[in-house]
């Protein structure tokens, strides 16, 4: 049994960290480009909705496709996971191909990495609103009523972590991104796409090419909600953004951000009570 962790992409790369990780061509089912990776568009799959469902098209064919293996992960091939543990990986956000090649070990995954923890995700972000009222900001507001009256519809025993998590807090896991093991990894994708593909059924999609990712987006926030309920061990891991060129965003700045965002948050949450 091995580990393997997607790495979703539509464009070549040249930094793979080790064999636990496994390019793929996510969306090839609409996409006129061919990579050397594996396809999503495969066995059971659904690429031809990539514009809609992002980096899920390969956690699906992963789902349905996927054999022999005992951790399954997803990242993309602009953001891996820093592992090594160090204060450094802590202290920078983007780094540059050369720098990922230098240090590429620090982007390898070993089977310890998970030991003691049932799920690893990235270092949580903080947003100034609540995970709920953020999204409704950034997009369309009914399509997360949809979304909301889903979950409680065909799961009733998530709607306090629903609510916890998206209407009283303002910090969350983002990405997608995660590791687990097989038999937690297909637990909730089982779970969520029985969501998403209601929801799918439900809502009319913006043909706005940000907003028509709305399911990606969506699921961004179900796992947090999915992690809640089931009070999962978590281990908060920082990822780093593989930048062309060297954008390096000060880490201080970062901090900086989340405290004010945490104080703006807290202070509408006080004012909103009176």
């Amino acid at each position: 049994m091995s580990t393997k962790i997607l790495i979703c992409t539509h464009k070549e790369f040249n930094y793979i960290p080790d064999n636990s990780f496994l390019p793929i061509h996510v969306g090839k089912e609409i996409s006129a480009v061919d990579l050397p990776y594996q396809l999503d568009n495969t066995g059971t799959n659904i690429s031809s909705k990539n514009k809609n469902y992002c980096e899920l098209t390969a956690l699906y064919w992963a789902w349905k496709n996927l054999d022999k293996v005992s951790t399954i992960g997803l990242c993309h091939y602009r953001r891996f996971f820093d592992f090594s543990g160090t204060k450094t990986a802590n202290k920078i956000i983007n780094i540059t191909e050369e720098y990922f090649s230098n240090h590429f070990q620090n982007y390898c995954y070993n089977e310890n990495n998970l030991e003691g923890y049932d799920i690893i995700l990235p270092k949580k972000i903080v947003k100034t609103r609540s995970l709920y009222s953020h999204y409704s900001l950034s997009h369309l507001p009914e399509d997360f009523d949809v979304l909301e009256k889903t979950v409680i519809a065909l799961y009733p025993e998530y709607e306090a972590s629903f609510k916890k998590t998206l209407f009283e807090t303002n910090s969350f896991s983002p990405f997608n991104m995660f590791v687990a093991s097989k038999e937690l990894t297909s637990n909730y994708t089982s779970w969520l796409f029985s969501i998403l593909e209601k929801v799918e059924q439900e809502i009319t999609i913006s043909s706005n090419p940000y907003q028509e990712r709305v399911l990606g987006f969506m699921s961004e926030r179900l796992l947090n909600v999915f992690v809640d309920h089931h009070q999962l061990k978590v281990k908060y891991v920082p990822v780093h953004f593989v930048a062309e060129k060297n954008k390096s965003k000060s880490v201080l700045i970062q901090q900086l951000m989340e405290i004010n965002n945490h104080i703006i948050f807290w202070f509408r949450k006080r004012l909103s009570r009176k």
